[in-house]
């Protein structure tokens, strides 16, 4: 039998860490979003050895576990005399992971827009970069909603991982409320129904843009 009245004691304290877990969400996602967008620009147009040093970023993001890059922010950083707190640590962590696979996503999306849309660009006497954002990339983003918001949606469930360096967020107080008040499955329920909230939020606001969009 479960127990309400506890359920609804602890609340508080994981809707406060709820809000944590969206904050850090939001900011991630939208930071992946910029970051992927430029860097696939980059590596389109740049020379050889930009390219590969952004090749090589996407294959270290893609074949290491999102831990991993996690310390790396948070203790290999400070040895270089660059201390983040944990809150913009995790920030960053989560903002090079989705980076690392949105370039990918953008860059499939990209090549597979006619060529005839960067010489219409070209007529119009956009320059590269006006033609990159302003005609090939709403296009990209339309073309990759699908894909970007799965990797996104994993972006907001490896958030979980900042409770190794003390963030707030929904599973560090989880765990925290499990080892002091003994119960398991009260706060587990809570833990994944908001979970759940937070990526179905994510997955319906794709939903709606796809429909927007066409």
């Amino acid at each position: 039998m479960l127990d309400l009245n506890f359920m609804a004691e602890i609340a508080p304290d994981m809707a406060a860490a709820l809000l944590m877990t969206i904050n850090l969400s939001i900011l991630s996602v939208l930071i992946s979003i910029i970051l992927g967008a430029i860097l696939t620009f980059t590596r389109i147009t740049g020379g050889v050895f930009t390219r590969y040093l952004i090749i090589g970023f996407v294959e270290f993001t893609r074949g290491t576990p999102p831990l991993v890059h996690i310390s790396i922010i948070y203790f290999l950083l400070p040895q270089f005399g660059i201390v983040l707190s944990e809150f913009w640590s995790g920030i960053v962590a989560l903002s090079l992971i989705g980076a690392g696979y949105t370039i990918e996503i953008f860059r499939g999306a990209i090549e597979s827009i006619s060529e005839g849309q960067t010489d219409a660009a070209k007529a119009l006497g956009l320059t590269r970069i006006q033609g990159y954002f302003l005609i090939l990339m709403p296009q990209a983003v339309r073309r990759s909603l699908p894909p970007l918001t799965n990797e996104l949606a994993n972006v907001v469930k490896a958030s979980s991982l900042l409770s190794v360096i003390s963030v707030n967020e929904l599973t560090k107080v989880a765990n925290d409320l499990i080892f002091v008040h003994f119960v398991v499955i009260e706060v587990l329920i809570e833990l994944t129904v908001m979970y759940l909230m937070v990526v179905g939020i994510l997955m319906g606001v794709s939903r709606w843009l796809e429909k927007r969009m066409k």
